[in-house]
């Protein structure tokens, strides 16, 4: 990220900012007490694409779930440090879709508050399962009350931005003199054409876009590469301002930058490249920045939420939510001041799950967006149907990990299904139904499996054939950044007993666009196998 010397007119930004998609509002609330200090992550794990959005005092955040379900995190913040998982865009996943419309995809969701309605729209991409191919990218929109998005249900509009030219992906809504406008990008460089963002007023029900769609820049500078896409809006005084993203985004090639563009007049569409642009790129802590939106703080500061992948870590945990200060520069454009460091305490990034206590499943869980919610149950612990679906790996629920060494644990009660832990890779197939490859260890009747499918077939790396009964602990210990794993098992009050070794190459199997997932697997037909608690440790 560039080193731009900053003068002190911030002040002036409190006096005219409109967040990206939300304009001003007064809530005579602001802040008297000093400013938190940012910790980054902001959002740990795998949120790509991330959103943000004040309403009064309280922020809310959403980010890219990729092919896993539930579709769109709704993340809680009072204070721009502390995030809680409170909520998703879609639930139950495709079921919770207007006519179940999308199929794969499930790309950049975008936040906007509407304070007349007070209703919050959530824009985002998928695919039209009635379409094949590139033009099958579209833009939909669900809405909710803004007093009901912690936890009530979002009413999905369906598909309403639909681009022939190559599908339309990264759309954004931009409220400014009364209008409301959504901004897209026409995804040309999937299929050899050009790449332009767009924009076209919408009603204000967002089911029907206004008038005639006109184009608003594309990749014209000379250090863009063959796009423009990721853009988010925001008024400050006289200008309207764009930030968007140029290059690859998503994998370990990925060369993702951050430009920015200003306009006097939205209607006439001239827009003005920085000529110091970029102003972001991959710098000695964080790798490929871009893609995320701007908010005003309650204390009147401007952030960017946006996502990038920790140097450390790499594609093994994925596009992280990073949060940094946008401050005016001398010149009159406004910069990122390029201090953001991985400070979240390690301990804050831990996990532990008691299913004995619990009633239904943490908000954290995720499973392969193209299959069905697993069934499960809650009795003195997790019963979860076992099956034999992702290349046999089985029924799988997982969640974001969060460093590149940390430890997997789990208690299970020794059934006929064959249960343990896993880390899971990667997804298989673009297209339906998509299936997961992992890694673990697991426990039943017949004993220990070390098991491995993803190389998209089931393979015993280590096997124990013994009689178990009981409750057995399990687990994964992984580390020296993710290049080795330990199996171990522990019975009843022993000390644990290393069953198998092997070194592991996480940038192989990582897929493109999302990172690994720790989680559990119950294999096997017709039975349940029973968790009593869940550990994940970062170490």
């Amino acid at each position: 990220m560039k080193n731009i010397k900053l003068s002190a007119a911030s002040a002036f930004i409190a006096l005219a900012l409109f967040s990206c998609g939300l304009k001003k509002q007064d809530t005579g609330n602001s802040a008297t007490t000093a400013p938190v200090p940012l910790v980054n992550p902001a959002l740990p794990g795998d949120n790509p694409d991330p959103s943000i959005i004040r309403v009064g005092k309280v922020y809310y955040a959403t980010s890219t779930t990729n092919e896993w379900a539930p579709y769109f995190t709704i993340y809680k913040s009072t204070n721009l440090r502390d995030w809680k998982l409170v909520n998703h865009v879609f639930p139950g996943g495709f079921k919770d879709m207007k006519d179940q419309w999308g199929e794969n995809n499930f790309w950049a969701s975008e936040l906007a508050y509407d304070a007349k309605q007070n209703r919050i729209y959530a824009y985002y991409t998928a695919h039209n399962r009635k379409v094949n191919g590139n033009p099958g990218l579209q833009c939909g929109i669900a809405w909710i009350d803004a007093d009901e998005i912690e936890t009530g249900k979002f009413t999905d509009n369906g598909p309403v931005i639909i681009e022939d030219d190559c599908g339309a992906i990264d759309a954004f809504e931009f409220q400014d003199n009364g209008k409301i406008y959504a901004f897209w990008k026409n995804d040309g460089n999937g299929c050899g054409k050009e790449s332009w963002i767009w924009v076209q007023e919408i009603n204000e029900s967002r089911t029907k876009l206004l008038g005639t769609k006109r184009k608003v820049y594309t990749n014209s500078q000379p250090w863009e590469t063959a796009l423009v896409e990721g853009a988010c809006f925001f008024r400050l005084g006289e200008y309207v301002y764009s930030l968007y993203a140029v290059g690859g985004c998503c994998d370990a090639n990925c060369n993702y930058k951050t430009g920015i563009a200003r306009t006097r007049n939205l209607a006439e569409g001239k827009w003005e490249k920085y000529e110091k642009n970029p102003v972001m790129v991959s710098n000695d802590r964080w790798r490929c920045p871009g893609h995320g939106t701007v908010v005003q703080s309650a204390d009147n500061r401007l952030f960017m939420l946006y996502h990038a992948f920790n140097k450390e870590y790499d594609v093994f945990v994925g596009r992280e939510g990073i949060i940094e200060e946008l401050k005016m520069g001398a010149d009159g454009w406004p910069v990122l001041h390029n201090a953001t460091v991985a400070n979240r305490p390690k301990q804050e990034l831990d996990f532990y799950n008691d299913f004995r206590k619990d009633k239904q499943l943490n908000l954290v869980w995720q499973w392969p967006s193209k299959l069905q919610k697993p069934q499960m149950s809650f009795d003195k612990g997790l019963h979860l149907t076992a099956g034999n679906d992702n290349h046999e790996l089985g029924t799988f629920l997982g969640q974001y990990i969060k460093t590149v060494n940390f430890d997997i644990t789990a208690e299970v009660e020794v059934t006929g299904a064959t249960a343990g832990v896993c880390l899971g890779g990667a997804i298989f197939e673009s297209k339906w139904p998509g299936e997961l490859g992992g890694i673990g260890i697991a426990a039943s009747k017949q004993g220990f499996v070390v098991f491995n499918n993803l190389n998209k077939k089931y393979e015993v790396l280590k096997q124990s054939n013994e009689s178990l009964s009981g409750t057995i602990d399990l687990k994964m210990q992984i580390s020296n950044n993710g290049k080795f794993i330990d199996f171990f098992y522990k019975k009843h009050k022993s000390d644990w007993v290393k069953l198998y070794s092997t070194d592991f190459n996480a940038s192989r199997y990582a897929p493109w666009g999302m990172g690994y997932r720790a989680g559990i697997v119950a294999k096997g037909a017709g039975e349940h196998a029973i968790f009593r608690h869940f550990g994940l440790k970062n170490n």
